[in-house]
């Protein structure tokens, strides 16, 4: 029974000390064990044909910068169209010479009409879309994090199956580590998937220059001048 528990150990030894496919290792018995792991837990998940025909994981963000007539209605009129996309804005401010600046976030899939809804504002002066596709590192972490539970799980089945305190004492600190470490893809995964069910807008609106008489006039030359040397 001594032997069972000592061949046990070592298993879990040689898998805290390497993380390649195949290890070996000369324990304390007169015989080396050699630990094949592929079967538990793997470094990184290959991708498979399910990986090929799983839905794409597509993140996306925009930015545009509208010129309004007053600032203050459209930036009410901005709260409320966010609110009828089911979106929400994040972080917001003012600044001086009438512009405002606006993190939003809308469901993805009404991402180009919230951003037809903002131009309708005023006059847009620029619009970007950006896309990222992260299928491939999505499915890896979902394969690897389905590994080291599978892992987590044979390792608590065999801490219910030892006595020894020695044993019970390592065991335990490999469970930690693999569930620190499940905590933290899970978080990824889960940031991953809100990036792709919400798309963050990076909104500028600035409120237009409107000229007096004199304003118009000098307005005007400067026009004018300005062509003198550059035509364009």
């Amino acid at each position: 029974m001594k032997t069972k528990h000592l061949l046990i150990l070592s298993t879990i030894l040689l898998f805290s000390a390497c993380n390649s496919k195949s290890i070996s290792h000369t324990a304390s018995l007169s015989q080396p064990v050699t630990y094949q792991n592929a079967d538990v837990y793997q470094e990184s998940a290959p991708i498979t044909p399910q990986t090929i025909m799983a839905p794409r994981k597509i993140a996306m963000s925009a930015s545009i910068d509208v010129d309004v007539d007053k600032i203050d209605d459209a930036k009410e009129k901005l709260n409320s169209l966010v609110q009828s996309f089911a979106g929400r804005v994040e972080n917001a401010r003012f600044s001086e010479g009438g512009h405002y600046y606006a993190n939003i976030k809308v469901p993805s899939d009404k991402l180009i009409p919230t951003l037809d809804a903002i131009a309708k504002l005023g006059d847009k002066t620029s619009q970007s879309i950006n896309k990222r596709d992260i299928t491939n590192g999505f499915v890896n972490s979902e394969e690897r994090l389905k590994n080291l539970k599978l892992f987590r799980d044979k390792m608590k089945a065999l801490l219910n199956r030892t006595s020894n305190i020695k044993e019970i004492l390592q065991i335990e600190r490999e469970i930690n580590r693999v569930q620190t470490e499940i905590d933290m893809i899970e978080r990824q995964l889960k940031n991953m998937q809100g990036s792709v069910d919400m798309s963050p807008i990076d909104v500028s609106l600035n409120e237009k220059t409107i000229y007096g008489p004199i304003g118009y006039v000098g307005h005007g030359l400067w026009w004018a001048v300005k062509k003198l040397f550059i035509i364009r």
